[in-house]
């Protein structure tokens, strides 16, 4: 996320609006008019990244616990079809594939970001578009395209709901409310709709907007941003067969913003809309947990990586964090990997008892470690009010009296900070590897960092969709 990185919309007066159609008619309008080549090229590259991140995803969650499960209840539910469950010899229908690829993105904690509203647009846009192009000839840039107007609409849909002067109960899980009305006009693009049918798109993806934070530390967690790639391709399908909806379902009274807006800005969803990219503020995660967690685990890496002592010279961890960071994940004895995602007790002690940050920190195993387990229980949390969600301070007290200190902000995979090429090709790797082998896990990242030149995305990696 180079250049373009800008800060959430302001509640200035948003531009374009249509008094006449309110707020979804002008979202409708620029993902019918944008083209590819009107995107600045920092865009366009973070289009590829976003696809890079999440196909890597996706095949390390391929035989997560509830990846495995979901695919066992939709077995007699999706017995055929076109469209493919990556990492699995199996074919599903398009909405089962959409599912089941966008709840493999999510099973680990180890997608993307937009921080500022925690929500996580990619893991449902792409799993919805690439259902679509088994089944229809996309291009690679109409493809990237499409994802590009769907994070958009989610981010700023996100910053309409939850960035002051907007706010919203906390409980919401963002990319349950947002993500189906942006995947929807995603999709909805690549599939040619009218701007009346995206319309009818976006808000037919809004009216099943739903999910809440309760679910996380459970397989719903992944399900929730999973559940919506799949409205949203079904939005997108029922607008095409011109199933119709309220022509501002976004902003009309008793529309999705002011339902769940305590209160909105709408202005955040057209403020220099297509002049400015919300969407370069999401980011691919470098660490398997929610993104609150992510500074302290970079804090507690600079200590382990630059200080000689064990586990067991260490008297107490003494953890900074924003308010935010320990009201999401202040989970302070963690039972299994799902509670670990979001827990900052967990990822202090695993990172300084195991030296890294891996998904084997994020496993069940170092969960209940007789070693983590002690060392979790001596680390101490607070708020810090001048520190922001991307940043956290860190204090190892030894038993020896040293006090070794670091601080970190802004961590590695917020928008200031986002992972190099280099760094997200190597997660693709890690992930990828396993399941498909050193070989032909290289061949597939070639594949996907060259889908701008792709003629049919469905078939631009023969033997690795598959």
């Amino acid at each position: 996320m180079g250049g373009h990185v800008v800060q959430p919309s302001s509640s200035a007066a948003p531009k374009g609006r249509d008094d006449t159609h309110g707020f979804t008619w002008p979202l409708a309008q620029f993902a019918h008019q944008i083209r590819w080549g009107d995107l600045p090229s920092a865009v366009q590259h973070e289009a590829v990244r976003a696809f890079v991140n999440w196909v890597g995803c996706v095949y390390g969650g391929a035989s997560h616990p509830a990846t495995r499960s979901a695919m066992s209840a939709l077995g007699e539910l999706s017995a055929t079809g076109k469209s493919t469950a990556l990492g699995h010899a199996r074919k599903m229908d398009p909405l089962d594939a959409t599912l089941v690829n966008g709840l493999a993105a999510s099973a680990n904690a180890y997608d993307d970001t937009h921080l500022s509203t925690i929500a996580h647009p990619t893991a449902p846009t792409a799993a919805a578009l690439l259902a679509h192009a088994e089944l229809h000839r996309v291009s690679g840039p109409d493809f990237l395209l499409a994802l590009i107007i769907s994070n958009e609409i989610q981010s700023r849909l996100s910053c309409a709901l939850t960035v002051p002067p907007a706010s919203c109960q906390l409980g919401f899980y963002m990319t349950g409310l947002t993500g189906a009305p942006g995947v929807a006009a995603g999709v909805g693009r690549s599939m040619g709709l009218s701007q009346q049918q995206l319309v009818w798109a976006i808000g037919i993806g809004a009216t099943q907007g739903a999910g809440f934070r309760a679910t996380h530390g459970t397989m719903c967690g992944g399900f929730v941003p999973a559940n919506a790639g799949r409205s949203g391709l079904l939005a997108a399908r029922f607008a095409a067969a011109n199933f119709t909806c309220h022509e501002d379902a976004l902003g009309g009274p008793n529309g999705f913003l002011q339902v769940f807006g305590q209160p909105p800005n709408p202005a955040a969803l057209t403020d220099r809309l297509g002049e400015r990219y919300e969407c370069m503020n999401v980011a691919a995660k470098p660490y398997p947990a929610g993104c609150l967690v992510h500074p302290l685990i970079e804090a507690c890496l600079q200590l382990v990586e630059s200080e000689a002592f064990s586990s067991d010279d260490v008297a107490r961890i003494e953890l900074e964090v924003s308010k935010l960071g320990l009201g999401l994940t202040g989970k302070r004895e963690p039972q299994h990997a799902y509670d670990a995602q979001v827990s900052i007790f967990h990822w202090a002690a695993a990172v300084i008892h195991s030296r890294r940050a891996a998904l084997e920190e994020a496993s069940d195993t170092c969960v209940l470690n007789p070693a983590v387990i002690e060392l979790r229980k001596r680390v101490v949390a607070t708020v810090a009010d001048d520190l922001q969600a991307d940043s956290a301070r860190v204090a190892i007290v030894l038993r020896d009296g040293r006090r070794l200190k670091a601080e970190v902000g802004p961590c590695l995979g917020s928008a200031a900070r986002p992972m190099t090429d280099e760094q997200v090709e190597a997660k693709f790797l890690a992930q990828t590897e396993p399941v498909l082998g050193a070989e032909r896990a290289y061949q597939l990242v070639r594949h996907c960092w060259d889908l701008p030149s792709a003629d049919d995305v469905g078939r631009a990696a023969p033997g690795f969709w598959g």
